[in-house]
C-alpha cells in the first residue's frame, strides 16, 4: 500500500483504532529504511496526540501550565539545544542505564540496542515497565507504551553523560549513565 492509500485509512479509523494501526505501522517498519514511511508513522503519531489531547479537553481536562525553569536548567537546556547533536544519533546516544540520584529515589531507565526500554518509573502496577522506542531520522523519540510514561521531554546535556527528563508534573529530574 502506499502511503496515499495509508493516509486515506489511518483518516478513515475509529479513535479507538488509531493507536492500533500506529503500532502495527511501527512493528513493519521495523528494520525497514523508509523515510517516506517514518515520516507518515510520525504524522499518525502527531494526529492521534492532538486527537488525545482534543478528546482530554472535550472532558474537562486541563493542561497543566508549563513547568517555571531554574536559571540552571534552562542553560542545560539551551546547551542541548545547541551542542546536543554534536555527538552523534539519539539512538545511539540513549543505550544504557541512566539512573537518577539515589538520594531521589532509585528511579531507572534502561534503553537497549534492540529498542527495548525498561524502567521502574511509570503510571503502573506492577514495578517494572517494559516497552519499546525508535528514534526517527530526525530524532524524535517514540515510545511505546507511551501512556502509561510520567516524562514528556528528554535531552542530553553538552557532554552526553547526563539526561534530563522533564515529567509531567513539571519537575525535571537528571539521570546519570551507569554503563
Amino acid at each position: 500500500m502506499n502511503i496515499d492509500e495509508l493516509r486515506k485509512h489511518f483518516f478513515s479509523l475509529e479513535f479507538s483504532q488509531k493507536k492500533n494501526f500506529i503500532v502495527n505501522l511501527k512493528q513493519k517498519l521495523e528494520g525497514k529504511k523508509s523515510t517516506a514511511h517514518e515520516s507518515f508513522l510520525e504524522e499518525c503519531v502527531r494526529t492521534y496526540n492532538a486527537e488525545v489531547r482534543a478528546r482530554n479537553k472535550e472532558a474537562g481536562f486541563a493542561p497543566k501550565p508549563p513547568p517555571e525553569i531554574s536559571p540552571d536548567s534552562f542553560a542545560k537546556a539551551l546547551a542541548t539545544l545547541i551542542y546536543g547533536g554534536a555527538k552523534g544519533n539519539v539512538k545511539s546516544r540513549l543505550i544504557g542505564k541512566w539512573q537518577r540520584d539515589p538520594d531521589d529515589g532509585d528511579f531507572y531507565y534502561t534503553f537497549n540496542p534492540d529498542g527495548s526500554f525498561e524502567t521502574n518509573e511509570f503510571d503502573g502496577d506492577s514495578p517494572i515497565l517494559i516497552g519499546n522506542f525508535t528514534v526517527s531520522p530526525d530524532n524524535v523519540v517514540l515510545m511505546e507504551p507511551h501512556d502509561k510514561l510520567k516524562f514528556t521531554s528528554l535531552m542530553f546535556s553538552q557532554t552526553g553523560d547526563s539526561l534530563i527528563i522533564a515529567m509531567k508534573d513539571g519537575l525535571s529530574y537528571e539521570y546519570k549513565k551507569r554503563r
